[in-house]
């Protein structure tokens, strides 16, 4: 009997999910396009780019959308049962009011973890090629993830020492490159070359017309000209000058993967630490909008679609500014990565749980 009443409550949730979570995503895409329709106009793109960018930001979308949906899945829900008249009549048959809750909860947490592998997995890799199409076919900004940069110098491994003119990780090319390499802190080989190229094959650097210079000791130094040096310096381009942080285009692997590059060359990592905390925490926010919608349809005991809607619209935005405002905070190391990451969602579970308690729920 318990089973058959969980089914029940648990599917009058995912409709309302659905339902919501296709609206939302439209409205959000929707905005999203007149706000970039100038350059669609301007650049006389045909309707496969423009397609295209719809369906690749589609992803990101669901993965911002879903906590919103799960809102108004739970306002609707419940506010269907109270409507009806099944809520009391839960109430007369012994079940307590956070029993008829908890089918719901279940609901929001496999909406959580299908928002989490969405986010790990699909998501970053659309909205990366959305942003490709729209900044460098749109916009003509071939750099916009700033790979190419003037006058670098990082560390390629023990003593090994790189400075570069020109690094340019889009054809994963040094331009003007010299390397110092030393031995037990004395320099023992200097390459100096007019250009550096990355071969995916052996992933090695090779250097092309250039002056090598060996040093021994208090001899004198012996130079010799090259057309191509393979060289033992076996560092990806990605690991060497990182590309801008877009943090809608990576999962929370890449994340940890780019702070260890940044634990590598001593980089400040504080938007990174704090991004990978928001990521690991967002399947949490769709319990948090389950246990707040459950207190409003219960502190409120009303009932009216269009009201819920607009509800759970207001509301899901404000949770999403207050992300917002946790991540800027975190960036700024004004509280720790930690926190900017789990408190809006323990923040509005608490809330929601005194809501609870009030409408005498729990």
């Amino acid at each position: 009997m318990n089973r058959i009443f969980y089914r029940y409550i648990a599917r009058s949730f995912w409709a309302p999910f659905g339902f919501g979570l296709g609206v939302f995503c439209l409205l959000l895409l929707f905005g999203s396009l007149f706000d970039n329709l100038n350059f669609f106009m301007k650049s006389g793109a045909g309707a496969g780019v423009f397609l295209s960018y719809v369906v690749y930001q589609a992803p990101y979308f669901m993965v911002k959308m879903t906590p919103i949906a799960t809102l108004l899945a739970v306002l609707f829900s419940l506010g269907g049962m109270m409507a009806s008249g099944e809520w009391k009549a839960g109430l007369a048959g012994g079940w307590r009011p956070f029993d008829m809750i908890k089918p719901l909860l279940v609901c929001a947490a496999l909406a959580g973890a299908g928002q989490f592998v969405l986010q790990e997995t699909a998501a970053p890799e659309f909205f990366l090629r959305s942003e490709h199409l729209f900044e460098e076919k749109l916009r003509g900004r071939e750099d916009w993830r700033r790979v190419v940069k003037k006058d670098v110098s990082f560390s390629a491994g023990d003593e090994v020492f790189v400075t570069a003119h020109l690094f340019d990780g889009r054809r994963r090319a040094m331009e003007r490159v010299i390397v110092n390499i030393y031995k037990e802190g004395a320099l023992f080989l200097e390459v100096n070359a007019a250009l550096a190229t990355w071969q995916s094959g052996p992933r090695r650097w090779i250097f092309h017309d250039g002056v090598m210079i060996k040093y021994d000791g208090d001899k004198k130094p012996v130079t010799k000209r090259f057309q191509d040096y393979d060289s033992a310096i076996a560092v990806p381009p990605e690991n060497l000058v990182l590309e801008k942080l877009v943090p809608e285009g990576v999962s929370s692997l890449d994340v940890l993967r780019r702070l260890h590059r940044l634990k590598a060359v001593g980089a400040p990592s504080a938007a990174e630490r704090t991004l990978l905390w928001i990521k690991l925490s967002a399947p949490l926010a769709n319990p948090a909008m389950a246990l707040i919608g459950a207190a409003m349809v219960l502190l409120m005991r009303r009932n009216n679609k269009f009201f819920s809607f607009g509800l759970a619209l207001g509301f899901g935005f404000f949770f999403w500014a207050v992300i917002i405002m946790a991540q800027e905070a975190g960036n700024a190391e004004i509280v720790p990565p930690v926190v900017a990451g789990l408190a809006p969602a323990a923040a509005f579970a608490l809330a929601s749980l005194w809501g609870l308690r009030k409408a005498r729920a729990i």
